[in-house]
């Protein structure tokens, strides 16, 4: 017999596993000693030294992942074309199928990496993997496979059978009766997709009626479709790049589309959005100066931003219309402000017009600030480290603009992060000249400086440092709403706040920020005009619930801070305004709205998840409420809630939250007791045992007035007895509120319990 040792005999089984084992160790992440190239082609070397005959698809995929980390795609192809047919030989049908579909698959994305791969074989394999998902059916995600080998088609550049796969997974979808109300959406989509082929034939006319037709398709969806705005956005740009003269009537029929109490938010970001889309149709027509007015009025931070990608491409354009200037400012502002996909393209820029004096000093500013962003570490000279960089190109700006504004603030924030303070200060100031780069990271290092150098309350009483935008406003206000870091930042010692920490100069600065970062982006909810950091709704809703808590908490403002959560939640809602709503309403002691603000809370947060969520400490407040307004019968629902709650906590958070669940329940039972003492004198009896093992005197007290109010008031005469021997705590209210219940049960028991006026109450035991 052949020994597994024979570099001529064929590995397989148990040997084959052990084999790959050895192979993938090359690949361990936890060893630094060789470059992953090396790695790659010592795996590789292994791989090729012997036979290797995989006994299932496991020990296939396997080797072909092996062979694809090992940077050998074609190999990769070659061990799944070698072994499939000898694999797929004896399995049962649905086994052959599921199996024929995995290693389609599988070549179509080895074929993909393949760079010498001809454009036949590709499509070979692109046409062997539609057969399979064919074959498949309704088996796995048959969606999620169309839209794989839609990829792949179009890597192939095979635009016949793209449209094979986009009107296959068309079908697909049209037979699920889950997809019933997407029925438009999905039949404009495809026509999108039909419409990029067409324009990829060269066939404009084609490609513009199918743009047309999606448009219509949208516009007439049937009664029950689900289109919305954001649906009209995302095919936006599809539409209008097949059809541009569809532009007016998408814009048109978008804003129809948003509901009639969308707040003036959701207007505005819409607005700004379909900004872009109009700006990108322009620039396909040839009409670049109208496209750069028209993207200025869409370059805002949207939530929807993954990137800046809005400002490379207007940069781009600048440049392409010769409008050095305003480029070169632009890009100077991307890369001060760290946005990416803008400072990249920002920086690329400026390396190709660095020399040129239209633009100038902001290339070399750009340069420069570069320097400081380690992402950027790309851009700088070879030669040069980051510091290096920096006097270079500082050098540069000083030749074309001696002490340019911008070049004190670059000169100045680079010192900051020296620590050199006293000589940073001065050159920070220069903010106040350029209040448009003033962004929350800069202007708070202005603060910290003259705190640093003139010390905290000369620092808070000189001059709010203006930042021109909403989202740079709450940055600003957030860091300063954080005393601890704001202490550390300041080099004070130690980790406790000082007794005289100036906490109302700091809430004043504080509300200065949020309010005018209110105002900043409610400006441009109104009129479009406004700063880059002006259009981040999340930003501002947050914004919203911040400064509402300020007037909640310090001013008692409770109409304005209810105000500030309604546009809050209006805006892009989150839980915290719920949570703030009712936290409003109880330091407002306004019972009657309480109640369905607790509704809202509960259910947006089993709704839509909520980590900080604590019932406990709105739910007596509730129990409270709807015993005062004579609705004591739904006290019942909101203990099913709070049980509903406990039950869905993990063993450790049931023993950390257990107290503040049992001061709940017993305030709740307390309330619910007034009417319904018979249904919860049996839960009060049971907690009892854990009540006097805890010792604790408040949980007691509680008990005692619900097993009071449930008519049971020797019992609570015991309960409270056992509070009153509690050890002593540090809170003397308690221990006063509980002997006030003693004292008042204990007149009650004396005018009810037969005997003789003067003698010793029964529950005496001394």
């Amino acid at each position: 017999m052949a020994s597994a040792s024979d570099p001529t005999t064929a590995l397989r089984s148990e040997a084959l596993d052990a084999f790959l084992d050895h192979v993938e160790a090359f690949f361990d992440a936890d060893d630094e000693t060789q470059e992953w190239s090396a790695r790659q082609a010592a795996a590789a070397e292994q791989l090729a030294s012997r036979s290797l005959q995989p006994d299932d698809l496991d020990q296939l995929r396997r080797l072909y992942r092996l062979w694809s980390m090992a940077g050998q795609p074609a190999q990769a192809l070659a061990a799944v074309q070698q072994h499939q047919a000898r694999l797929l030989q004896d399995l049962a049908p649905q086994a052959q199928r599921d199996a024929t579909l995995t290693m389609a698959m599988m070549q179509a994305d080895a074929a993909e990496d393949v760079a010498e791969l001809p454009a036949g074989q590709y499509r070979t394999v692109v046409e062997n993997a539609i057969a399979a998902v064919d074959q498949a059916g309704d088996q796995g995600d048959p969606d999620r496979a169309w839209r794989h080998l839609a990829r792949h088609a179009h890597q192939a550049q095979a635009l016949d059978l793209q449209e094979q796969i986009y009107r296959k997974q068309h079908q697909y979808k049209s037979q699920q009766a889950d997809r019933a109300h997407l029925r438009a959406w999905d039949d404009a989509v495809l026509a999108t997709r039909l419409g990029r082929i067409e324009a990829a034939k060269g066939n404009p006319g084609a490609a513009r009626d199918l743009g047309h037709y999606a448009l219509q398709k949208l516009q007439h969806a049937a009664a029950g479709q689900d289109i919305d705005t954001d649906d009209w956005l995302s095919l936006g740009e599809d539409i209008i790049a097949l059809a541009p003269d569809a532009l007016a009537q998408h814009s048109e029929l978008t804003l129809a589309s948003l509901p009639s109490t969308a707040s003036p938010a959701a207007w505005r970001d819409t607005r700004a959005q379909l900004a872009r889309l109009a700006a990108g149709s322009l620039y396909q027509q040839g009409a670049i100066d109208a496209a750069i007015a028209k993207g200025q009025e869409g370059r805002f931070a949207l939530v929807r931003d993954s990137d800046d990608g809005s400002s490379a491409q207007l940069i781009d354009w600048l440049v392409q219309a010769a409008r050095l200037p305003e480029a070169a400012h632009l890009c100077f502002e991307s890369t001060l402000h760290s946005r990416p996909a803008s400072r990249e393209a920002a920086c690329r820029q400026a390396l190709a017009h660095l020399g040129e004096s239209a633009g100038a000093p902001y290339w070399a500013l750009c340069l420069m600030a570069a320097s400081q962003d380690e992402d950027l570490a790309e851009f700088l000279p070879a030669d040069m480290d980051a510091e290096q960089a920096f006097a270079h190109y500082s050098a540069t700006v000083q030749q074309q603009s001696l002490n340019h504004p911008m070049w004190r603030l670059l000169q100045g924030n680079h010192l900051f992060e020296q620590q050199d303070y006293a000589q940073a200060l001065p050159l920070l100031e220069t903010l106040a000249e350029r209040p448009q780069y003033a962004n929350g990271e800069l202007a708070y290092r202005l603060f910290v400086c003259r705190a640093r150098v003139a010390g905290l309350a000369s620092a808070l009483q000189s001059a709010y440092i203006r930042c021109d935008s909403g989202s740079w406003c709450y940055a600003m206000g957030v860091q300063l709403d954080d005393d601890e870091a704001l202490m550390k930042a300041i080099g004070m010692e130690g980790d406790a706040l000082p007794a005289d920490w100036p906490y109302d100069e700091l809430l004043r600065w504080i509300k200065h920020y949020y309010e005018t970062g209110q105002a900043r982006f409610e400006h441009w909810f109104a009129t479009g005009q406004g700063s880059y950091k002006d259009g981040n709704l999340h930003d501002y809703s947050m914004l919203c619930n911040n400064l509402a808590i300020k007037y909640r908490y310090n001013d008692e403002n409770y109409d304005g801070a209810l105000a500030l959560h309604a546009k809050g939640i209006a805006t892009s809602p989150f839980a915290e305004h719920y949570n703030g709503i009712v936290s409003t309403h109880i330091d407002s002691d306004n019972y009657a709205q309480l109640i369905a603000a607790a509704e809202q809370l509960w259910h947006y947060s089993r709704d839509n998840g909520y980590s900080r969520h604590s019932p406990c400490d709105y739910f007596p407040k509730v129990a409270y409420a709807l015993y005062q307004q004579d609705r004591n019968v739904e006290n019942s629902i909101w203990l099913e809630r709070l049980d509903e709650w406990w039950s869905q906590l993990d063993e450790d958070e049931q023993r950390h939250e257990r107290y503040d669940y049992l001061r709940s329940l017993l305030n709740q039972l307390d309330y619910y007791s007034a009417t319904h003492g018979a249904e919860v004198l049996p839960r009060l009896q049971a907690l009892l045992p854990e009540l006097y093992q805890r010792q604790n005197p408040y949980l007691l007290r509680r008990a005692g007035d619900a097993m009071q109010t449930s008519g049971t008031d020797q019992q609570a005469m015991q309960i409270y007895q056992e509070a009153l021997a509690c050890p002593p705590g540090d809170d003397a209210a308690e221990r006063e509120k509980l002997q006030s219940s003693i004292d008042k049960l204990n007149a009650q028991l004396i005018t009810t319990v037969p005997g003789a006026a003067g003698s010793k109450p029964w529950w005496k035991f001394w």
